[in-house]
């Protein structure tokens, strides 16, 4: 029989993260603890169940049947107590405090400015930053979302800032001297394109006829190649225009374009710090949007 205490919570998300991760090593860096603790909280959640949760090989922990049937029910306590904190949050009246922010790393170099002078306006609030090109999930990894999207998830609200504008760019030649011009007769060779394998971004590059070079899995990766090929590819032109290693090719691609949308779970959105930092970034992001739609290019 199972004491009434015996199911604690700790116990119970260091189960899910031995299932997500497959190694207690990765579950202790998932949850922030030692290897040590994570083996000791599965070996007690075992001993109060009366039965294995994990076979263990040479490859790391695998669930056994028992644990398999578990996961889905653990999984429904991790979202009633991520939902409890949410709602703790959003009730809070303190507007002081951290304030996790996710955004694409290629954005940190625009909302940086504007981050450092929310800082300087509120020294109460501190924004923790995560910059991951993924998807964080929001409510669980994040508090608010700075993220390009067409269509916002359905348990988050905001406010769309404006549009990100994407153009071909590729390397930015040296000017030819005259007497090259006049020694060069046949025409340059056809420009190849570095494409994306995948993404949004795919829609863009594709009205395009020209020979694929290679193809690369990121923004970032597009970003660092073009300056070291002869090649073009697309780019958001927050990125290409201030890059003197780079020249625009295009104007504006409208299939590429990207709404950015700040989000914030609706649980949270009457939490006072997660609306200082609202109030307070939104219009110093709108202040900025002409160098995220293209417009910086051309002034």
């Amino acid at each position: 029989m199972i004491a009434d205490d015996a199911l604690r919570w700790d116990d119970l998300r260091t189960f899910l993260a031995v299932a997500r991760t497959g190694t207690l090593a990765g579950a202790a860096v998932a949850l922030g603890v030692n290897a040590s603790t994570v083996h000791r909280r599965v070996a007690g959640l075992e001993d109060a169940l009366g039965a294995p949760l994990f076979e263990r090989d040479p490859r790391g922990y695998r669930v056994t049947q028992l644990g398999e049937v578990l996961v889905p029910h653990a999984e429904e306590v991790e979202e009633a107590v991520l939902a409890l904190r949410r709602k703790a949050r959003g009730h809070d009246l303190d507007a002081r405090g951290p304030v996790r922010l996710t955004l694409p790393e290629t954005l940190l170099s625009v909302i940086a400015p504007a981050l450092a002078s929310v800082c300087e306006a509120a020294p109460g609030l501190l924004p923790i930053v995560r910059a991951d090109d993924a998807l964080l999930d929001l409510g669980r990894d994040a508090d608010l979302a700075l993220r390009p999207s067409a269509r916002p998830p359905l348990d988050a609200v905001g406010r769309r800032l404006g549009t990100i504008a994407w153009a071909f760019y590729g390397r930015a030649e040296p000017p030819e001297a005259p007497r090259a011009r006049r020694a060069r007769r046949a025409p340059p060779p056809v420009e190849p394109l570095v494409a994306y394998a995948e993404g949004a971004a795919k829609a863009g590059q594709d009205r395009v006829a020209a020979p694929v070079l290679f193809e690369v899995s990121s923004v970032g990766a597009m970003h660092r190649v073009l300056p070291h090929v002869r090649a073009f590819g697309l780019l958001p032109c927050y990125l290409g225009d201030p890059d003197a290693r780079l020249a625009r090719r295009s104007e504006p691609i409208a299939e590429a374009a990207t709404d950015l949308w700040l989000l914030v779970h609706a649980d949270l959105r009457r939490s006072a710090r997660v609306r200082a930092l609202v109030d307070l970034l939104v219009p110093r992001l709108e202040a900025m949007m002409h160098v995220l739609d293209g417009r910086a290019a051309a002034s």
